[in-house]
């Protein structure tokens, strides 16, 4: 190692921790060299050589665990320098040591922005470095309009860096981005290769958010991808022969996103899916990458078949490879492929066999999801009896949970009767034990407490069998503690069933006694079985000859420490000295049925009477209340100067209170703290004056000029929003499709060789799934089952009603696509096709819209929501008068930076049965069709936009259980009177 460029203190410190050989003797020389870098960095006028080593060092520090804190500012004052290379060592301890948050952005906000706009092209990159590492939300108002500017910088480096820190302000604060889409659209027509690249991750990130802002982009995505596989790019971008396979990976991936449950933008992707999937098959992994990427985006577009067997062959060649890399990327391929029609399993029936005994736990799981998603009611009982073997045998926490949901969700769907599903989830509740959620016990119960519904004799038959099947299972020493609160359950409610030679009540009765002994995890079991014993006497008491046992679990746990069980056995005690009251209180299989409760409270009118004549105060409801509490209130007159009398003391908040005397963001303006200047005032709460001197509660906020204060009209109003598209009626989802219309290749007549033990369990593994049934195994044909828990029942009557629905007519297929000479050369890389191209001027998209179009440059397409249909479909006719109000995503310094220039404002008070403002919000979302902005203790911000245009309307709400104080602020006061009725609707 040579050291002639480095200090010797610097070369020491390298050498002695590479040569330490205990983490004890490292943390010596770090302590240390933290001690010697103090002392060096007191010292005034410190050479910029001598402090790019001595950030290094404190870099070291920092890596090895310690805190070099004492650096931080060393390392912001850096960044400020002129010379390039103590800059760019500035930048990158900057973003080792800061973090978005760190107080010492505030410092770093003026050196980016000067250096964004330097001429020199390294600080730029520098910069934006900085920038995607460390932007903050308070800082993109003051970054984001020189980031933008930069998206058109000569330098590709720029770009590249510019475009990646778009992508770090979208997921940031969407909006912004948003504002700017021609840009980030003309970014995507650059000439160069890497800077298109960068720009795929913001529109796949803006695809996801919301895919009908991307659906004309599509042939612009089939151009790109075309010409990727074309060789068309530089071969700087290749990997193994392989041209640029991230860009093509990306672009597979939008593509996808964009082609859900779309024929007509499916169609438009058919032809280059096959070509992407034929030039990739090279024989190399990354080969291997695109091909998968690509039957993942034929699974999820609109199903084509041409497509689909593709896909199926080249996962055939990876599920049958002796690469376990391959063969798990071929099981993974195929549970993708079943979900579209599962008859492209059965060919691969003993190879999914052989993986499921295969020791690669990871090629197992995966095979185990397979076998999950291809379930269907002829082969559920085999698919469910694999699943428990592996959850018996694994030790994985993880994959146990996994397996608990799925054979309890496949139970639900495809039980073949009762008493198998009764029997699957007992072993479900044995081997899960703590896995299992409280939801199954309860739909199991809920099953044996409704019966099957076909008739009282089949009701009767399924409760015995579930008595004698858990009193069975009581027997056992070691349970789970949910089984034992099921079996309590069951016992408790139906013992009197009992059919099994030797058990009476009495044997029940004191096995559960018995049972109260053992060790559990739960406090509530003994609760459970408490009760089940309450029940049997409650319901037997004439056929109990043996009460002692009874007697003696009841005084035994009066003492117990859980206030819940000690409840229980005082109830029971009481109940016992009034017999025929505890049979009234505990009938016999009343589980089921409703409880009728008297609204009006009628049984207390004696015991009002009586207090009222006693002197006590009548009732006051909410609205009642408030109005009391508004005409007892007074608005402090305000003094000028210091205030010095002490606080009070704090107190809990009146009931109905009013509203502070300032808006939520601040912004005070002259008309008054609301912001009343000169509009219509509507409300029912006082407004105070405002107060003189300095009004500093406002919120701060980077602006474009700086740290901007409340008043200094900096901020931004609030981002427009374009109108709803108008629905379209959509596309059959792919798990519904009818595949009948594949024909397959049925196989010669023969005789039936004779089968091993390993392919009769792949018969039965695959039953149903075979070429003979190509029905999707999404909607099976449903056997006759008895009545399955509502859940389940639910789940079967959405299936069966989807699958009666008319299939829609297929639209008409659109004109053949021209050849390749006609596609537009985005990148421009072909040289016969761009000689008298303008070098500066982005290719243009091939237009997919009349021919009298105005422009059909790429930049001008519209990101946010078209209001006509792609392929210039004119747009549907006017719905009828819909909601008042769409969302408006904002935050809170936006709301406060426009809260005052709302004039109209309605205050109303009611009565409501929320208890938690996070439901006070769902409310108003639901009923005023908002956006919820912020949560803060008990109160709550939420924002929508006056239909059809985009004027803001703000609610605020302050809960105080069971009142609800609420206030509509926008600048239409009818507009607000409307809103307030809407939400006292909802409350």
């Amino acid at each position: 190692m040579s050291g002639g460029h480095l200090s010797k203190e610097f070369f020491e410190l390298v050498k002695s921790i590479g040569e330490s050989r205990a983490k004890q003797e490292e943390d010596k020389i770090i302590v240390g060299e933290i001690a010697i870098l103090k002392g060096h960095l007191s010292q005034p006028n410190i050479t910029p050589k001598k402090m790019k080593e001595y950030m290094i060092r404190a870099v070291y520090c920092e890596m090895l665990g310690h805190d070099a804190g004492f650096a931080y500012i060393h390392a912001v004052k850096l960044a400020h320098e002129k010379n390039l290379f103590a800059k760019r060592i500035g930048y990158l301890t900057c973003n080792l040591f800061l973090h978005k948050d760190h107080e010492l952005m505030l410092l770093l906000i003026n050196t980016m922005q000067r250096d964004l706009q330097s001429s020199n092209h390294l600080e730029v990159c520098a910069a934006l470095t900085s920038v995607s590492r460390l932007v903050n939300l308070e800082m993109i108002p003051a970054i984001s309009p020189l980031v933008f500017k930069l998206l058109s910088h000569p330098q590709e480096v720029v770009r590249k860096k510019a475009i990646v820190a778009v992508n770090r302000f979208f997921k940031l604060e969407p909006n912004i981005v948003l504002d700017q889409k021609d840009q980030i659209r003309k970014v995507l027509c650059d000439p160069d290769p890497s800077v298109m690249g960068a720009s795929l991750h913001i529109l796949f990130e803006i695809t996801r958010a919301n895919p009908h802002s991307c659906k004309d982009l599509i042939p612009s995505f089939v151009s790109i991808l075309k010409q990727i596989t074309e060789h068309r790019l530089p071969r700087d971008f290749d990997y193994h022969r392989m041209p640029a396979p991230w860009l093509q990976v990306k672009l597979l991936s939008i593509l996808a996103l964009l082609g859900t449950a779309d024929q007509k933008a499916s169609e438009q992707m058919y032809e280059i899916l096959q070509e992407c999937m034929r030039r990739a098959d090279s024989g190399v992994n990354v080969g291997y990458a695109i091909i998968y990427e690509c039957v993942k985006c034929i699974t999820k577009i609109y199903p084509d078949h041409s497509l689909l067997e593709l896909a199926a062959s080249n996962i055939s060649r990876f599920i049958s490879s002796e690469n376990h890399n391959l063969k798990y990327l071929g099981v993974t391929g195929l549970a993708q492929i079943v979900q579209v029609n599962a008859s492209y399993a059965a060919e691969h029936q003993m190879v999914v066999v052989d993986c499921l005994e295969d020791p690669d736990d990871t090629l197992k799981r995966k095979t185990l999801d397979l076998l999950y998603r291809m379930t269907n009611p002829q082969n559920a009982t085999v698919v469910v009896d694999k699943l428990t073997f592996h959850m018996r045998t694994s030790a994985d926490i993880h994959l146990r949970r996994e397996l608990v949901q799925r054979v309890t969700s496949l139970a639900e769907r495809f039980a073949p009767d009762n008493e198998w599903y009764v029997n699957t989830m007992n072993t479900v509740f044995d081997l899960g034990g703590d896995l299992v959620p409280s939801e199954t016990a309860y739909n199991l119960m809920r099953l044996v407490a409704e019966g099957t519904g076909e008739t009282e004799e089949k009701d009767h038959e399924f409760r015995t069998f579930a008595v004698n099947t858990y009193l069975g299972l009581l027997q056992k020493t070691s349970l789970s503690d949910i089984l034992v609160q099921v079996i309590a359950w069951v016992l408790g409610e139906y013992a009197r069933l009992v059919t099994i030679d030797g058990w009476g009540l009495d044997d029940i009765v004191d096995i559960l006694c018995e049972t109260m002994e053992r060790p559990y995890e739960d406090s509530s079991t003994r609760g459970y079985i408490v009760n089940a014993l309450m029940k049997i006497c409650g319901q037997n008491q004439h056929r109990l000859s043996n009460m002692g046992a009874v007697d003696q679990i009841v005084r035994n746990y009066r003492s117990s420490r859980y206030t819940d069980l000690q409840q229980r056995c005082y109830e029971f005690e009481q109940l016992r000295q009034s017999p025929g009251l505890m049979q009234k209180v505990l009938p016999y299989d009343a589980s089921a049925e409703d409880i009728v409760v008297s609204s009006g409270l009628s049984f207390l009118d004696g015991f009002v009477k009586q207090k009222l004549a006693e002197g006590a105060k009548p009732y006051q409801d909410a609205s009642e209340r408030a109005a009391l509490k508004e005409s007892s209130t007074e608005v402090p007159e305000h003094k000028s100067g210091l205030n010095f009398t002490p606080y009070e003391a704090p107190s809990k908040p009146p009931v109905g209170g009013g509203y502070p005397n300032a808006a939520p963001g601040g912004g005070g303006a002259a008309g008054g703290p609301w912001g009343a200047g000169g509009g219509d005032i509507e409300s029912s709460s006082p407004v105070a004056p405002a107060p003189a001197g300095l009004n500093v509660s406002g919120p701060r906020k980077w602006g474009p000029a700086g740290y901007n204060g409340p008043n200094s009209g900096g901020g931004q109003g609030a981002p427009e929003r374009p109108p709803d598209k108008p629905s379209a009626p959509p596309a059959p989802p792919q798990e519904q499709i009818s595949m009948h219309a594949m024909p397959k290749a049925s196989p010669k007549a023969a005789e039936p060789p004779v089968m091993t033990e390993k392919q009769r369990m792949a018969a039965a593994l695959f039953g149903g799934i075979g070429a003979g049934g190509g029905a999707p195994a999404s909607s099976p044909t449903p056997a006759p089952v008895p009545k399955p828990p509502r859940a389940a029942a639910a789940a079967a009557a959405a299936t069966a009603t989807a699958s009666s629905a008319p299939q829609a007519a297929k639209p008409a297929p659109p004109p053949p696509s021209s050849g390749g000479a006609d596609l537009m050369d985005l990148l421009d890389f072909d040289g016969s096709s761009s000689t008298n191209a303008a070098p500066s001027r982005p290719a243009a998209p091939p237009s997919t819209s009349s021919p009298s179009a105005a422009n059909d440059d790429l930049m001008l397409l519209d990101m946010g929501d078209s209001s006509s249909p792609i392929g210039g479909t004119p747009p549907a006719a006017a719905a009828p008068a819909g909601p008042i109000l769409g969302p408006l995503p904002c935050n809170t310094a936006q709301v406060g930076q426009q809260w005052g220039s709302l004039p109209s404002e309605r205050t109303i008070q009611v009565a409501t049965t929320c208890v938690s403002p996070q439901d006070m919000m769902s409310r108003l979302q639901r009923a005023a069709n908002v956006h919820p902005v912020e949560i803060i203790g008990m109160e709550g911000i939420a924002a929508g936009r006056v239909l059809p245009g985009n004027d803001p309307c703000f609610l605020h709400g302050k809960l105080a259980p069971p009142n609800l104080s609420l206030l509509v602020r926008c600048r239409d006061p009818t507009v607000a009177e409307a809103v307030a009725n809407l939400c006292r609707q909802a409350f």
